[in-house]
């Protein structure tokens, strides 16, 4: 059996898409262990390497997960019957829980399933309430039900699981967690708050702040360029991310004026300017309006404007107010060249919206097919503390620390979501800016352990 030198052999009555997605996810991705599929009982019992066998009925004496048949499966329907709460293991919630052949079984769920229902989203596709946004809001979830929203839940089960195989293998295998990662990302909605924003723009603004005198001599302060713009605050990024050695990424909105969707005229020159600044310093990525998420078309115009603005190709994006409808959002994305995506989070609270915390394949449901689309999980964004969860900055930043610490306990990548205004000490975000400043150190910096520090 010399075809299989140093991989786990894996059973499994059929080798689909479902069941190759999951695999590699869980075990190559998570566990750092090569492994292969067989459909054949003879190699399975024949294989003289580590080996697992995944179905209906066990074989013989080699370690067994029983499978409860939703990953052999085309359809998607409701899985209320597996999402029961109270299933534990390890002292981690379970779902896909096993009632029968307890003693024979490696673990008491069917932990592929699992993995897949969380990451895969299988929820997002059956019927929800959606917000006001048409979002996927965080109660729906069967995270929020089982009170791991602010846990890993998938990294935990595999570190777990890792621990098993090790104790029923005669053979030495190679299980390596992922490497803790953080990629702060900042999303420009608006570039400037009155600068560039043209006439009946600026006169709207100020008769909008018409009873307002402090706000308006701040606007005309601005406009005459006394002061700078309080959204301006490019410089204050570079300085914290210089300070604590870390690389963001900046998506940019650059579709059409409207009810949702603010941005300066990509025409203008200063904001042109400062998107061909960026691009050369970092890496970029596009925020596609909120019309764009219902209209095609007018995501691959906002590509286009982008990239003459860059003069580089746009791989990279971020939905505006996290717009996510599964699988359509995803799909246009692909089709307009877009191939690393940053929109899964939860708007109205903090967490692992796909229980998981590195990046992973887009796995298409209703196509039943995996995709070239890499999706970035992010597990915190500014607003949700303020706004949402209305945490003042000392509880917005023990929380972010937390957040912090779980991801990096498990290997897994923590993706920050700020925004360019967060920074600007105007307004609702006065005494926010020290609050990135120390994510910025908690994450990228060594770990601060008992007075000692360790390197990461």
């Amino acid at each position: 059996m010399a075809d299989y030198p140093y991989k786990m052999l894996i059973y499994s009555p059929e080798n689909n898409h479902r069941v190759a997605w999951t695999i590699d996810l869980l075990f190559r991705q998570l566990l750092g262990q090569p492994c292969q599929i067989t459909v054949r009982t003879d190699e399975i019992r024949e294989y003289q390497g580590p080996k697992l066998a995944y179905s209906h009925e066990p074989i013989d004496d080699i370690p067994w997960i029983k499978a409860c048949g939703l990953l052999f499966e085309n359809s998607i329907h409701p899985q209320t019957d597996h999402l029961v709460k109270g299933d534990l293991w390890n002292g981690w919630p379970v779902i896909f829980a096993q009632r029968n052949d307890l003693e024979k079984t490696l673990v008491p769920f069917d932990i592929l399933a699992a993995t897949f229902y969380f990451v895969a989203r299988y929820e997002e596709y059956l019927p929800f309430k959606p917000d006001q946004h048409g979002r996927f809001p965080s109660h729906e979830s069967s995270a929020y039900r089982l009170d791991v929203l602010e846990e890993p839940i998938v990294n935990r089960w595999a570190i777990a699981f890792s621990k098993l195989l090790e104790e029923h293998t005669t053979l030495i295998i190679s299980i390596l967690q992922p490497k803790y990662q953080f990629i702060p990302t900042i999303d420009v909605d608006s570039a400037y708050a009155f600068s560039g924003k043209g006439i009946l723009r600026t006169l709207a603004g100020i008769w909008k702040d018409r009873r307002d005198m402090e706000g308006r001599n701040f606007r005309f302060s601005v406009l005459r360029g006394n002061q700078p713009d309080p959204f301006d605050t490019y410089n204050l990024f570079r300085y914290f991310h210089h300070e604590n050695p870390s690389e963001p990424i900046w998506f940019f909105q650059v579709g059409k004026h409207g009810r949702f969707d603010k941005n300066i005229n990509p025409a203008n020159r200063n904001f042109r300017q400062l998107v061909k600044q960026l691009s050369e310093e970092f890496k970029t990525g596009l925020h596609p309006s909120y019309a764009s998420n219902i209209h095609p078309s007018l995501l691959l115009q906002e590509v286009e404007t982008l990239t003459s603005m860059t003069g580089q190709p746009v791989i990279r994006s971020r939905q505006h107010y996290l717009k996510i409808r599964f699988p359509e959002t995803y799909q246009d994305l692909l089709q307009a060249g877009i191939r690393e995506e940053y929109s899964l989070g939860f708007a109205d609270r903090v967490g692992y919206r796909a229980g998981i915390a590195i990046p992973f394949r887009f796995f298409d449901l209703r196509e039943n097919t995996p995709t070239q689309l890499m999706v970035y999980p992010f597990e915190v964004m500014d607003t949700t503390l303020r706004q949402y969860m209305k945490l003042d900055p000392t509880q917005a930043t023990q929380l972010i620390q937390k957040l912090i610490d779980t991801t990096r306990e498990v290997g897994g990548t923590f993706i920050s979501l700020w925004h360019n205004e967060s920074l600007s000490e105007w307004k609702a975000w006065r005494g926010w800016s020290s609050v990135y400043r120390e994510l910025i150190q908690h994450a990228a910096g060594p770990i601060q352990t008992y007075g000692h520090t360790v390197s990461s």
